[in-house]
């Protein structure tokens, strides 16, 4: 009986002793699982920035290209109002070219030339207002290229800041 107690006792310290190692084994691979599992929630946070990041930078990207399209949008109508009044201007004087040289023509007829009188102070004022108009529309002309210009800047300012962003994830590290 003695043998058998023995022989229990034997077999309990043999199994106490592998439970133990069994049990730091365990734990180390616990530890390192949990290390590894703390690691993947911070990559997995960093990524979320990244992702965050870069949805912001889009979304201003595309505002940013649609505010330049206005710009540029705002500088052709500006150069299509001056070339408009240029070219009003120049038909008006043409015009009142036309008619002053028909009241010194001889052949002109007494009507023709009575309707040119008073055809020629209308066409000196609309002349005036044609040349006064002009300074506006070129200095109209002038702010749009410095917006499309400022937009512009910008644009290609967020563009860097997406291609710096595009790096920086192909490189985590």
């Amino acid at each position: 009986m003695r043998r058998t107690w023995f022989f229990v006792f034997c077999l309990l310290f043999l199994c106490t002793s592998g439970l133990g190692q069994s049990t730091a084994t365990e734990s180390q691979g616990m530890q390192a699982l949990v290390a590894e599992v703390r690691q993947l929630r911070k990559d997995l946070q960093t990524s979320n920035g990244y992702s965050l990041k870069a949805q912001i930078l889009l979304s201003r990207l595309q505002f940013q290209e649609a505010a330049v399209a206005r710009a540029s949008e705002h500088l052709n109508d500006a150069r299509g109002r001056l070339a408009d009044t240029q070219r009003r201007r120049t038909e008006v004087a043409a015009w009142l070219k036309r008619l002053e040289e028909s009241l010194d023509n001889s052949e002109t007829s007494p009507a023709d030339r009575k309707q040119a009188q008073l055809a020629i102070p209308g066409g000196k004022i609309q002349l005036e207002n044609l040349t006064a108009e002009e300074p506006q529309r070129q200095t109209a002309e002038i702010d749009a290229e410095g917006q499309l210009r400022t937009e512009q800047a910008k644009l290609n300012d967020l563009e860097e800041r997406v291609d710096r962003l595009e790096k920086a994830l192909d490189n985590p590290h």
